[in-house]
């Protein structure tokens, strides 16, 4: 099974959840600049911050020129400062758009740490790298 992560991030709060993610699923957490293996990837995790109850605009135009015969499957995850927003919503509307499944969604809300002049050294709280250790391991599970 072919597993990629890939993520955006401005402070580091998605960069060390994707780091998370990727060590459960023994591969490298890369920003989503860059390419894809390729070979089809069976499990895309893709996230990003959101901003103003909205993903980055890079992370939408990432996930909107996916190719469905690339990426068989997405898990989202994404963090902010406030509670779950409409930003899940928007990425898997174009992920169907583009024909490819989400088989899952991951939110973290980050009370306000990416903040503007937030630091970007980002320390997951135990219970914070349980949880997304815990959400990759079923998207994994799912094929």
């Amino acid at each position: 099974m072919t597993i990629a992560v890939r993520y955006q991030t401005r402070n580091g709060n998605t960069e060390a959840f994707a780091n998370q993610i990727a060590a459960v699923a023994g591969v490298q957490a890369e920003k989503i600049d860059t390419p894809l293996p390729a070979d089809p990837v069976d499990i895309l995790f893709v996230g990003g911050g959101t901003y103003m109850l909205r993903p980055d605009k890079t992370l939408s135009a990432f996930v909107g020129s996916l190719d469905a015969t690339k990426v068989k499957h997405i898990a989202i995850f994404t963090t902010s400062g406030g509670p779950e927003t409409p930003a899940d919503k928007s990425l898997t509307k174009l992920a169907d758009k583009q024909g490819i499944p989400v088989i899952g969604h991951f939110h973290q809300m980050m009370g306000g740490k990416g903040m503007i002049g937030a630091k970007k050294d980002v320390t997951l709280k135990p219970d914070q790298i349980q949880a997304v250790k815990t959400f990759a391991e079923s998207m994994l599970a799912h094929n």
